[in-house]
C-alpha cells in the first residue's frame, strides 16, 4: 500500500480526521454535564455524524477514493467512539461490558486487517454490518448522552451485542475469502469467530439481556 502525504489534505480525509478533533470538546462536555453543555454536545454529535456520511460521498464525488481514506475512516470512527464510550462509563453509567467487547472486536479487526494488508497489500474495507453496528452504538450513546434511558435502551444494548458478533463474523469471512492459502491466518480468523461468541454468551448471561 502506498500513501502520499498530500492525500491527508483531501477534503474527505480531513472530514474523517475532524471526528477525532471533535471528540475532545465532546468528552469535556460529557464530564461537565450541564444543560447548556448537553445542548452543545448534541450539536457536536450531529456534526460528527454528518462528517461520517460526507467523507465517503465527497471522496467518490471528487474521485479521491484512496487506500489512506479507506483505512482512515474506520480508524477515526473507532478512536472517536472509544473516547466517547470511556467518558460515558466514567460519567454517565454506560455499561462497561459492552465497551470491553466493542474494543475487543476492534482489536481483532485491526490484527486481522494488518495481516491481510501485509499479505494482499490491500486494506480491509468497512462493510454494511460494520456500519449497522456503528449506527446501533450511536443510538445507545445518544441515550446515555442526553440521559433518556427507557425500556427500549436494554433492547438496543442487546442489539449492540448482536451486531458486534455479526460484524465480527462478517469481517472474518471477508478475510477468509481473500486469503485461503495461509493456514496460520485462516486459523487465527477462525478463532476470532469463536472467542467473541463465548464472550457474548457470558456477558448476556451475567447481565440478563436475553439468557436466563
Amino acid at each position: 500500500m502506498q500513501v502520499k502525504f498530500r492525500e491527508f489534505f483531501f477534503l474527505s480525509n480531513l472530514l474523517s480526521l475532524s471526528r477525532v478533533i471533535l471528540v475532545i470538546p465532546m468528552a469535556f462536555l460529557i464530564a461537565a454535564n450541564t444543560n447548556t453543555g448537553n445542548i452543545i454536545l448534541l450539536i457536536l454529535v450531529f456534526i460528527a455524524g454528518s462528517t461520517d456520511i460526507l467523507d465517503g460521498y465527497v471522496s467518490r464525488k471528487r474521485h479521491q477514493v484512496t487506500e489512506l481514506g479507506i483505512i482512515l475512516d474506520p480508524i477515526c470512527d473507532k478512536i472517536a467512539m472509544a473516547v466517547i464510550f470511556i467518558t460515558l462509563i466514567l460519567y454517565r453509567q454506560f455499561p462497561l461490558p459492552l465497551l470491553v467487547f466493542f474494543l475487543y472486536r476492534d482489536l481483532l479487526i485491526i490484527i486481522s486487517g494488518s495481516a491481510l494488508l501485509r499479505v494482499t497489500q490491500k486494506p480491509m474495507m468497512a462493510n454494511i454490518w460494520g456500519k449497522i453496528n456503528t449506527f446501533i452504538f450511536g443510538i445507545i450513546a445518544l441515550d446515555f448522552l442526553i440521559k433518556i434511558q427507557n425500556p427500549y435502551t436494554n433492547i438496543f444494548i442487546g442489539l449492540g451485542y448482536a451486531s458486534l458478533f455479526i460484524s465480527s463474523v462478517s469481517y472474518a469471512i471477508t478475510g477468509l475469502k481473500r486469503i485461503t492459502k495461509n493456514n496460520l491466518i485462516r486459523f487465527s480468523i477462525s478463532v476470532s469467530i469463536i472467542i467473541p461468541a463465548i464472550i457474548i454468551y457470558y456477558l448476556l448471561r451475567d447481565f440478563n439481556f436475553f439468557l436466563k
